[in-house]
């Protein structure tokens, strides 16, 4: 595996805390003032000089604009992780059904179980240039574990010991007895490359596509 840096730097902490402050402080606030002035806007009642309507304006485009630029970001990464999948999908090796996937997209997660061929995958985006691309065959974790809508695989990786989750929790619990179902079953993989392997190997194109770095990519 690739040594890449994980953590995020100095700038990337300051960008996050104004995030926190606008959605925890400043985004309740004017939410809270565009309530209590709406109905002076539209009350006749009330004659607005050209500075109210300015200063109502900013205050709706400070929240109208973050919130659209937050949406437009969800959407862009969530149609980045489903070219992702896309690519490392393959009717003969990894095609699993829909309620044997997740995709969190907060998180900048996939995580999907083909129940036929017995192989895994998980993406993770780690920072905005760092992506875990990991396909596991089932000899290739030990256990799991369930806590609400949280599911960990634990993993025979020295590098990626744990792989996590997030779901709704019946979604979880979905994943976690079908993982109990087929650790019961023998697979079997008649490539001469393992899963895992070609993983790694399409993962080169994930990384000359969305100019990211793989770290599993050998």
């Amino acid at each position: 595996m690739q040594t890449v840096q994980r953590h995020d730097n100095w700038l990337d902490f300051i960008w996050a805390l104004v995030r926190m402050l606008y959605y925890f402080v400043l985004l309740p606030c004017a939410l809270l003032f565009s309530v209590i002035t709406l109905p002076i806007v539209i009350s006749s009642s009330f004659k607005l000089f050209t500075t109210d309507y300015f200063l109502l304006t900013m205050l709706w485009l400070t929240i109208l604009i973050p919130l659209a630029i937050r949406r437009c970001s969800f959407r862009n990464q969530r149609r980045k992780l489903e070219k992702m999948v896309a690519l490392l999908s393959r009717p003969d090796r990894f095609s699993p059904q829909k309620q044997h996937q997740v995709m969190d997209v907060g998180d900048g997660k996939y995580f999907g179980i083909d129940t036929r061929h017995g192989t895994l995958l998980y993406i993770h985006r780690v920072k905005k240039d760092v992506i875990d691309v990991i396909g596991l065959s089932m000899k290739d974790w030990t256990r799991r574990q369930l806590e609400g809508s949280a599911l960990r695989l634990y993993t025979r990786m020295p590098d990626m010991p744990v792989l996590s989750i997030h779901a709704h929790p019946s979604v979880a619990r979905v994943l976690f007895d079908t993982l109990d179902a087929m650790s019961h079953n023998h697979y079997d993989d008649p490539f001469p490359d393992a899963w895992p392997e070609y993983v790694k190997q399409q993962s080169r194109f994930i990384e000359f596509e969305h100019d990211v770095v793989v770290p599993q990519v050998a």
